[in-house]
């Protein structure tokens, strides 16, 4: 019966240290007005727009321009970071030995060129329908027409964003009970001049969140979530439809298991990159990026990138001579920052190491899918490429974004948001406010704490007195 009663005693004191401490733990979970941050302005300058916080500054295009963002930290102009979307590369993704390893990542020597495939795949069968004899050069000869016809439609593996012009959307406020909690637009590719690239054309594009306080998406698709701090811009890039060079050999492939002929060439295995080149200039070269924005690389004043905490140096210009560099980070999302000779700076550039595919041909209608990536120093600025693996003729949407790290910005959730989805959405979705689930891992901790506490109190006293103790009421007698 005293065993009984302590161990009643011990729960009640520790519901009593659980009582203090939630309010302490649930607290960052609400809400309040006075938790929201001051409303940001936007003001067109010129050819570009700029975005401004008392953390942030951002500059973007709105003359047509292929999408990039300046931005630093505000009142703090001595650094300055950029960022370029430059375009999109196919590369093969399948073993060769004419091919170097890891195909998942991009290389140079990977480019989806015809004259490649040809040299890997089409020049021995040419010569095993020539060893067959003179009655089967016929069939050499519709061979060549069909590999001319190939070549014909296969473009060429780079498409270029400045060889295109893209419009800027109308710049949608994000709202939540007539309180405006951010802004949304997106760049969208429209008219393209480079040939064989007209079905790009209304099928690229990236949309772009910024907002006045830490929030958490969600997809609507995949439920995947992502929290978006405060002083960050987030972004998804979307590729629609797009037409495939390997998709154009089907044909072929089938023409020569007709004439008995085996070939195996792997469908799918080849990748879709997207490049983007990272840079950093000091307050004197400001003017001069806003008025040559194609040049800015040039007057690039950055010495290293931190890559998940590994100093790089990008001053030498590696993209002759080098070779690409797999990151090979397991991580959910990836981070790469600014830095120099002795110290990482505020400015990051981030992504999830998954994107979402949308139609995919095995899987129903939505789909992660894994997201690579590789990088060379490319002289005072970094080209990094991002790759995307085969999705047909499906949609892909991937997560990067950009900003500052500022001390003391608050990292708890105020909203919860719906992200837009699919190549005309452009808006998100404001759920409500956000709270925290009621069993966290510090209400864990502190449970475990209470807990451990009350046992250590009641061994005490039983050890010094030598008696059962009542922590609720009076010490019992004998």
């Amino acid at each position: 019966m005293k065993m009984k009663r302590n161990s009643i005693a011990t729960a009640a004191l520790a519901i009593l240290f659980i009582s203090l401490a939630v309010p302490l733990i649930a607290q960052p979970t609400l809400a309040s007005e006075d938790d929201e941050n001051d409303d940001f302005e936007i003001v067109p300058i010129e050819n570009w727009y700029r975005l401004e916080t008392d953390i942030i500054t951002v500059l973007f295009p709105r003359g047509g321009q292929k999408p990039m963002f300046i931005w630093w930290y505000t009142g703090k102009l001595d650094q300055i970071y950029i960022v370029k979307y430059q375009g999109l590369i196919e590369y093969f993704a399948f073993e060769h030995p004419l091919l170097p390893p890891k195909p998942e990542y991009y290389s140079r020597i990977r480019e989806a060129l015809h004259e490649r495939f040809e040299k890997m795949y089409m020049a021995p069968k040419e010569q095993e329908l020539m060893e067959m004899g003179q009655m089967y050069r016929w069939r050499l000869e519709l061979l060549w027409q069909i590999m001319v016809q190939i070549s014909d439609t296969w473009h060429t593996p780079f498409f270029p964003f400045e060889a295109a012009r893209w419009s800027l959307s109308e710049i949608h406020n994000i709202t939540k009970d007539d309180k405006i909690v951010g802004v949304a637009f997106a760049f969208k590719l429209e008219d393209v001049w480079e040939p064989g690239f007209q079905f790009a054309e209304n099928n690229i594009m990236i949309r772009v969140r910024f907002y006045n306080t830490t929030v958490e998406e969600t997809d609507p698709n995949t439920g995947y979530k992502y929290t978006v701090n405060r002083g960050e811009m987030k972004m998804d890039f979307v590729v629609n439809k797009w037409v495939w060079n390997i998709d154009s050999i089907k044909a072929l492939i089938e023409y020569l298991r007709d004439q008995g002929i085996d070939i195996e060439v792997p469908q799918g295995k080849t990748r879709l990159a997207l490049w983007v080149n990272l840079a950093s200039i000091n307050i004197t070269r400001l003017l001069i990026a806003e008025e040559e924005p194609e040049e800015i690389e040039q007057h690039s004043t950055a010495t290293h990138m931190e890559v998940e905490d590994i100093h790089q140096d990008i001053r030498p210009n590696m993209t002759i001579t080098g070779e690409e560099k797999p990151l090979e980070i397991d991580r959910p999302i990836i981070r790469l920052r600014f830095a120099n000779e002795t110290k990482t700076l505020l400015g990051f550039f981030k992504f999830v190491s998954s994107a979402k595919v949308k139609d995919f041909p095995t899987v129903g209608n939505a789909k992660m899918v894994p997201v690579k990536a590789a990088y060379i120093a490319a002289g005072a600025h970094m080209r990094l490429f991002i790759g995307y693996p085969y999705f047909g003729n499906g949609t892909l949407e991937h997560d990067p974004s950009i900003g500052v790290d500022v001390p003391g910005v608050e990292t708890t959730p105020q909203y919860r948001v719906q992200t837009p989805s699919g190549i005309d959405q452009v808006a998100p979705t404001v759920v409500g406010k956000y709270v925290l689930p009621l069993f966290t891992s510090e209400l864990a901790a502190v449970l475990v704490g209470a807990v451990s506490i009350v046992a250590i109190i009641v061994y005490v006293v039983k050890w010094k007195r030598k008696t059962p103790i009542n922590v609720v009421g009076a010490s019992q007698s004998r």
